[in-house]
């Protein structure tokens, strides 16, 4: 309960703080500076191509995102709940996993070989083969995208806490910290700011990932997912881009929503230094 009143309090001061409406404002001009420049390559490329229409302007993807309203946001939550199960999942195992290789030094010695082995292989190799053994439904686009976050957090998570200085934890461990208390108080805050950093930077990762999914099991129109809608309409240069967008949406609010769970979480990396 206290935890949700901070949380509440923290929102409360940032909508009455003035810097998160200029934040809010210097979003709204890169929007329309994106816009502007969408147009422009609109215009040039409909000169250099004869008038025909390649790269539709944006004012005509938003009326065919307006016209495609109610299936296109169907395909818009099928394909955010898999990105985000990925996600959830990829965090929950690769974040721990991460840290417990990078922390034990018998573990780092076991399972460090395996993933200089496993990670550089492209995980979508792997795709053909999940889809030959599991088929073509929604756990494997699920699995797909998950595997590849996974190594993408396990890698980060171990490098950032093979980083944390060897006296930090002795003089926790030294005033009497268990080895839980040791992963509580010292190197889970020392590495989660990072690994949402990295997470962040995982959703294009997970994004793409998800297109190749979708487009590769599924042509379904209704319940394929964003990458479905794409590719079956890919000749209907305005409607592919309506979900093109539609998809770049869904990538601006996972990183709104990490931003904000980074902000409560990690706080202390957000607290203005006071002059001694």
């Amino acid at each position: 309960m206290n935890r949700a009143k901070r949380a509440g309090r923290w929102f409360v001061d940032r909508v009455e703080d003035r810097s998160v409406w200029r934040h809010l404002a210097v979003y709204a001009a890169s929007i329309l500076l994106l816009l502007l420049f969408w147009e422009v390559a609109s215009v040039v490329i409909r000169a250099l191509k004869g008038g025909r229409e390649y790269l539709p302007n944006p004012i005509l993807t938003i009326r065919e995102m307006v016209r495609l309203g109610p299936l296109l946001f169907q395909n818009f939550w099928i394909s955010a709940w898999r990105l985000v199960l990925a996600i959830l999942i990829a965090f929950s195992t690769g974040y721990p996993l991460g840290l417990l290789v990078g922390h034990e030094r018998r573990l780092d010695e076991l399972i460090s070989p395996m993933i200089y082995i496993v990670y550089p292989i492209p995980q979508v190799a792997f795709i053909l083969i999940l889809f030959l053994i599991f088929g073509i439904g929604h756990p494997v686009k699920v699995a797909i995208v998950a595997i590849a976050l996974f190594f993408q957090l396990l890698v980060s998570a171990r490098g950032e806490a093979k980083q944390i200085s060897l006296e930090h934890i002795t003089s926790v461990i030294s005033a009497g910290a268990s080895r839980w208390q040791v992963y509580r108080h010292v190197i889970l805050p020392a590495t989660l700011p990072s690994i949402l950093t990295s997470l962040r930077v995982s959703v294009g990762l997970g994004m793409a990932f998800l297109y190749i999914a979708e487009t590769t099991g599924s042509v379904d129109p209704v319940r394929g997912g964003l990458g479905s809608f794409i590719k079956n309409n890919m000749y209907s240069t305005g409607q592919a881009f309506a979900g093109i967008i539609a998809m770049a949406l869904l990538g601006l609010c996972l990183y709104i929503v990490i931003d904000v769970i980074e902000r409560i979480v990690c706080r202390w990396t957000y607290t203005a230094r006071r002059p001694l």
